[in-house]
């Protein structure tokens, strides 16, 4: 045996340690460079020759840019060389040399889609989406197979890419990753979910479940993407989602669901993170198909298994023929928005929240825009002239020198106007009278230009307008009233309804059947662009199994789509899906036009994150306030200090003020025998120590003369989380999510806007009274709220206690009728005993550099047993 041996590359020393005899097999150990340098290790350990071409040819490795940290092993034999070699040619030469995995069976790690092996495979040998389990009755066996039919759609979707190139080729427009990223990044959400739920205890590969965690999401239209990332091989990736496959379905073996526990599956239920990541696989089988369908057809070659394009169509170029496609009145009326908590089926957290609206009277186009209808936008200019177009939308335009919609294919000269369709996998003949995909900034040139040759004001639908088009739901609806619950995608083709993959294209716009109002594609065949900016409905809670799942795409940038398409299937083509995307994005999308009936509807303006329940306006200073203060009642230690100073001796110590003050005041109350019924609390600010009070008190009443804060605890009651904004150095923002404490009664708590120095007449008889909030301004009149303590209509009962602090009643002067001094000096009423006084420290955040601590002195005082009433 040879002994290790070392060389250096650019300056870095390696290891090499031989796993056989000289001239045989090596291992190289830290390879965190690239493979170019390989070679060079190669030529100097290895016995095989190497001649100065085959050196700059780098024989023997795969051009493919190589994970971070890895263990490489090189074999040396004549046939492996050349089986290398031959590997390499594959890979470059993407358009003749395809890879033969792609269509063997050992493509799919879970089942191969064949009929009698793979649920919701047909006798034909084609895939589409099984219905939307019901998660009261769903059972492991069901389940699994749903999880067997979603694996292998995806991976069907990908056996498509005939050639490794296709798998790293950046998309032309630099908007997302290369597909080799989301044929691995499913299977590391499923891994990831689990794990936050307590499903899984330990990754499967550390690197992939880091590295393929997180998508795209560019600010802007001019934000474009820089591909520098070392992605894997894809023979990794393709191993990897065999390991993540095997582990899915022993957690479903081992988990109950509705079946097992005699109940549906909830949302606090950890089989919720089960159908959370499967209906995460069906997001991105929608989106990787566009993806596909926006890659070089060449590289494609569609899977048998995969449904082919409809062959239903108009394709006459000179006719054009289209359905007529007239203006439908819609009445006015009443819809009620939000999917109930307890819908048996998986819902994303945007979807749910409560919201009953009155729809004015308005007209919808009875079907979606086809091709034909959109070709006479193209052939009249639409695309060069600038006054169809916003600002935003004209500079996406030129940026790609947009001169039609994308899957357009030009078959002809410029300005001759014949055109192609590009579907998924396949160019075909256009088919005028499927619906036009096209992006937000499209979808509103094209309106703008309807209504300037009409005369009439064309716009896109909104959401209620939306809702209003379906056919109203029962008063309580349930998974009969979902199609995506009672059919596949087999037999949802059978009724025209182009969802869950009943067909591998759009269809002509006037196939599925009509609505009641006579309005066709109200769901299905492609996704409608909405005026609305993407927001979440009041009563929206973050949930903890994905906390950034919509919270980062309220701020007024996205556009909301609604509908679903061909290639929406689960939960995305339920009635309750609405999904978000920048209007420069394209999905399988299309326009639905609207007109206003008598008034102008106005555009739903872009509502905040921290709006997130129609809470009031506020000003910087405000918001600024109110962000801290959320911060300080209900932030974790680490994102209140943060990595900077976590270990910075005493400041944790500090952390968690509400929690303090009020066991505090519980442990005093205890020590004195008193019972624990009622509490008040003045300046409770954003509801942290009312909601610590309600552990212990049977009523709390919270009481803020700032509204902003009011409005911000309601909502913590109301929906038990909140989103809000962490200040870091910079001007940099976090957002962050407040959550109550599980061991917290909201339905305990009531919260009331008032002047804490004049509060309300029917405030009094509380068992404990509580004013320690952390701001260090005093009251305004800290003698009427003193009073308040006495007398027949005291806040306080007799017997009761009163925790104070003295920062807040600091003030220049105070009554002589005031007898007993509180710990700094100002006196309080002769029937208040001292009891307890202590300092308590404060930290209130700034920027992760920058914290105030403010150490307040606390006086908790008894009213006397005796006290006049």
């Amino acid at each position: 045996m040879v002994g290790i041996r070392t060389a250096k590359v650019k300056g870095m020393k390696l290891s090499v340690v031989p796993l056989g005899e000289p001239g045989g097999t090596y291992q190289i150990r830290h390879i965190l460079f690239k493979y170019r340098h390989i070679q060079f290790l190669l030529k100097k350990f290895s016995a095989l020759p190497l001649s100065k071409k085959e050196d700059k040819e780098e024989i023997g490795v795969t051009p493919r840019k190589m994970p971070p940290v890895a263990d490489l092993t090189v074999d040396n034999s004549a046939e492996a060389v050349a089986k290398a070699k031959w590997e390499r040619h594959t890979s470059i030469n993407a358009k003749t040399a395809p890879h033969s995995l792609f269509r063997e069976d050992r493509w799919f790690t879970g089942k191969a889609p064949q009929p009698g092996v793979c649920p919701g495979v047909n006798e034909a040998g084609v895939i589409s989406k099984l219905p939307l389990p019901n998660l009261a009755t769903t059972g492991r066996a069901e389940m699994q197979q749903y999880f067997d039919n979603t694996w292998t759609l995806y991976e069907t979707l990908f056996a498509g890419l005939r050639t490794r190139s296709a798998f790293y080729r950046q998309p032309d427009h630099k908007l997302r990753h290369p597909l080799i990223f989301y044929y691995g990044h499913t299977a590391a959400v499923y891994i990831n979910k689990l794990r936050v739920a307590g499903l899984v205890d330990s990754p499967v590969n550390t690197h992939f479940e880091a590295l393929l965690e997180v998508g795209v999401d560019e600010n802007s239209w001019d934000d474009l993407s820089t591909d520098e990332t070392e992605w894997p091989e894809l023979d990794e990736v393709h191993a990897y989602r065999a390991k993540v496959y095997t582990v899915v379905s022993d957690v479903i073996a081992n988990t109950e669901f509705g079946a097992e526990m005699g109940r549906p599956v909830n949302m606090n239920d950890k089989a919720w993170a089960i159908v959370l990541a499967l209906e995460h696989d069906g997001i991105h089988l929608d989106t990787s198909s566009v993806l596909i369908r926006e890659s070089p057809v060449d590289l494609l070659s569609r899977h048998p298994a995969w449904p082919a394009p409809s062959t239903s169509a108009r394709t006459s170029q000179e006719e054009r023929l289209v359905p007529d496609n007239d203006m439908v009145s819609v009445p006015a009326g009443e819809v009620v928005m939000g999917k109930p908590n307890d819908f048996p089926s998986f819902g994303w957290d945007n979807e749910y929240g409560h919201k009953r609206v009155e729809v004015s009277a308005f007209e919808a186009s009875r079907y979606l825009i086809s091709n034909g209808e959109f070709y006479d936008f193209v052939a009249d200019g639409g695309y060069r002239e600038q006054l169809y177009w916003s600002e935003s939308g004209w500079g996406q335009r030129r940026l790609n020198n947009t001169k039609h919609p994308r899957f357009w294919v030009r078959d002809g000269p410029a300005g001759l106007h014949t055109y192609r369709l590009r579907t998924i996998f396949d160019e075909v003949t256009m088919p005028w009278d499927w619906p036009v995909c096209v992006n937000y900034h499209e979808a509103k040139a094209y309106c703008t230009w309807r209504s300037k040759r009409s005369g009439r004001s064309y716009r896109l639908i909104s959401e209620v307008e939306h809702h209003r088009m379906r056919d109203p739901l029962p008063e309580k609806p349930g998974p009969q009233d979902d199609p995506v619950m009672c059919m596949d995608g087999h037999a949802l083709a059978q009724k025209g309804v182009n969802l869950n993959l009943a067909f591998g294209s759009e269809t002509p716009t006037d196939a599925s059947p009509p609505t009641a109002m006579g309005l066709g594609d109200v769901f299905g065949n492609v996704w409608q662009w909405c005026e609305d900016a993407f927001a979440p409905l009041p009563g929206f809670a973050v949930h903890p199994y994905y906390e950034d799942f919509s919270t980062p795409f309220y701020g007024g940038e996205h556009q909301l789509l609604l509908g679903g398409a061909f290639a929406a299937t689960g939960d995305e083509a339920s009635i309750w899906g609405r999904i978000p995307f920048r209007p420069h994005f394209l999905q399988h999308s299309g326009i639905r036009l609207a007109l206003s009936a008598g008034s102008k509807i106005e555009k739903p303006k872009a509502i905040k994150q921290d709006e997130a329940v129609a809470e009031v306006d506020v000003d910087a200073n405000t918001r600024r306030e109110l962000n801290q203060r959320m911060l300080l009642h209900y932030g974790s230690m680490a994102e209140t200090l943060g990595p900077a100073v976590l270990d910075t001796a005493g400041l944790s110590l500090c952390h968690n003020y509400v929690h303090r003050v009020v066991e505090l005041l519980v442990d005093t109350a205890r020590a004195q025998g008193l019972q624990l019924q009622s509490a008040l609390d003045v300046r409770c600010a954003v509801g942290g120590t009312t909601f610590g009070l309600s552990k212990y008190f049977n009523t709390v009443v919270g009481v803020d003369s700032n509204q902003a804060f009011i409005t911000a605890a309601s909502t913590m009651a109301r929906s038990g989380s909140r989103m809000y904004e962490r200040r870091d150095n910079g001007g940099r923002m976090t957002n962050l999510c407040a959550r109550l404490d599980t061991a917290a009664h909201p339905e305990r708590v009531t919260f009331q806007t008032a002047d804490v120095c004049s509060l309300p007449s029917e405030l009094t008889g509380f068992d404990a009274v509580l004013l320690a909030d952390a701001s260090p301004s005093p009251l305004s009149d800290p003698d009427a709220f003193i009073e308040r303590m006495t007398g027949p209509h005291s806040i306080v009962r007799p017997g009761g206690l009163v925790l104070l602090s003295d920062e807040i009643l600091n003030s220049p002067t105070l009554s002589e009728s005031h007898t007993h001094s509180s710990s700094n000096g100002k006196k309080l009423p002769a029937e208040y005993e001292l009891l307890r006084v202590c300092d308590l420290s404060i930290l209130l955040r700034e920027n992760d550099r920058h914290f105030q601590h403010i150490i307040p002195r606390i006086s908790i005082w008894q009213r006397s047993m005796t006290a006049a009433i």
